[in-house]
């Protein structure tokens, strides 16, 4: 059985803890074992990026300090969480005056960077760990006759030079959709826009119009559903939609969510139960 650290972030607790719950029912069944890296913190997403870029460096040298230390690699299974893990290790991998300078920091609890553990997302782990063979042995309920839109976000395709996939023509959400048996659409025009997570802690009208946009021109394809990887963008799609004046009312899920359900998993094992725009699909 393969073993990964398991970062939590801020995504998979308290009122949605029940993603992990389901995401260790997915690895569970293709024999890989996630263990929980329990003293990590908040990567601090772009907000202390932004504002103290060094501060930021030593949170998450700090967050894969904890991962070496276990001899683990580290699965980030949030868009934002893993762009900016990923700029950091590249910065710190990268700049051996930073990394003494961050040490120096680590060195008060015990901990050292060293540049030995990889980091994952979702995609590139399925794709170059588990591979798209093992996912689609797994599937007992085969998602014959569902339309997905595969809807990656930004932060695991910009900047490209972190990027999990290629930025221009990427295709590991396509391929782990296929396994599950799934008919795919990926060919519409707003699928490199932002879903507006963030941005509408700042400017909530603008982002309920890019929304508007984007999840309009899915429904025109004719999906029954959108699939991405990433917890902010299901999260915006879910929750965010049911604030416009008309909401297109087309389901969302986590990547995790529907391959549990192809995995055999019920709607509430699997958290497609548990959303406010409902999967009426079967």
């Amino acid at each position: 059985m393969i073993k990964i650290g398991f970062y939590q972030g801020c995504c998979f607790q308290g009122q949605d803890a029940h993603m992990f719950e389901t995401m260790k029912k997915v690895f569970e069944t293709i024999d890989v074992e996630l263990k929980l890296l329990e003293e990590t913190t908040c990567c601090g997403g772009n907000t202390i990026d932004e504002e103290n870029r060094k501060l930021s460096y030593a949170i998450n040298a700090r967050n894969i300090a904890l991962a070496e230390e276990k001899g683990l690699d580290m699965l980030i299974p949030c868009n934002t969480c893993y762009m900016v893990i990923a700029k950091a290790k590249k910065a710190l991998d990268t700049n051996k005056k930073l990394r003494e300078e961050i040490n120096d920091f680590l060195k008060e609890e015990g901990l050292e960077y060293k540049g030995k553990s990889k980091i994952w997302h979702l995609l590139d782990f399925f794709r170059d760990v588990v591979g798209y063979e093992r996912i689609r042995r797994a599937v007992k309920r085969p998602l014959k006759g569902w339309k997905v839109a595969a809807y990656y976000g930004c932060h695991v395709l910009y900047p490209k030079e972190i990027a999990v996939d290629n930025s221009d023509n990427p295709s590991s959400l396509q391929e782990i959709l296929r396994a599950l048996g799934a008919e795919v659409i990926d060919d519409y025009e707003e699928r490199n826009a932002c879903c507006g997570y963030h941005a509408f802690f700042t400017d909530k009208s603008m982002t309920l119009r890019k929304l508007n946009r984007l999840l309009g021109n899915i429904k025109e394809t004719g999906a029954d559903i959108i699939a991405t990887p990433c917890p902010l963008c299901f999260k915006s799609f879910d929750i965010y939609q049911l604030q416009m004046n008309k909401p297109p009312m087309i389901p969302a899920t986590f990547l995790p969510e529907l391959m549990a359900y192809a995995f055999g998993f019920d709607k509430e094992k699997s958290g497609l139960g548990h959303h406010l725009v409902k999967v009426e699909k079967e």
